[in-house]
């Protein structure tokens, strides 16, 4: 038996290395770290793509607001004024607290929710001339302070 294997043994060779593995295709943990770094790209693009949103948002009502100065002198027209004021705030409102009820305050309730959310410390006085003020015949309001206050609602919530 062994003169019939020795040709068979002879063609055995010593243990050898396997050879350097190919670069394709990689191991599972590294399309595992793909889809991560896959998924990671994209919010980073969602959440971008939603702050550019705002901040185009933002100018919009900005610039709606820097309009509204221009189309209506306080001084001579406060109730157009007022009313168009009151329209930014509402406008704003609406698009930054769906489902809410703000949409169907009224008077005091209104004015109430607009003061509620502003900074803390500032002169929130002037809003109540939105309350009653389109309705007055001769408003007084600081109209200064009024498109203050109206910035910054647009800043926090537009």
């Amino acid at each position: 038996m062994q003169a019939e294997s020795s040709p068979l043994l002879e063609q055995l060779q010593d243990i050898h290395g396997a050879g350097q593995p190919g670069w394709w295709p990689p191991a599972a943990g590294w399309w595992f770290l793909a889809l991560i770094l896959l998924l990671v790209v994209l919010l980073l693009l969602w959440k971008l793509t939603l702050l550019m949103s705002v901040r185009r948002r933002r100018r919009a009502w900005l610039k709606a607001l820097e309009e509204l100065n221009a189309d209506h002198e306080p001084s001579q027209s406060p109730r157009d004024y007022l009313a168009a004021m009151n329209r930014l705030f509402r406008a704003v409102a609406v698009k930054a607290f769906p489902g809410t009820a703000c949409a169907r305050l009224q008077g005091k309730e209104w004015v109430a929710f607009i003061t509620s959310l502003m900074p803390e410390g500032s002169a929130n006085d002037c809003l109540g001339a939105l309350n009653s003020g389109p309705y007055e015949p001769t408003p007084s309001f600081d109209a200064g302070m009024l498109n203050e206050r109206a910035r910054t609602w647009v800043r926090l919530y537009g």
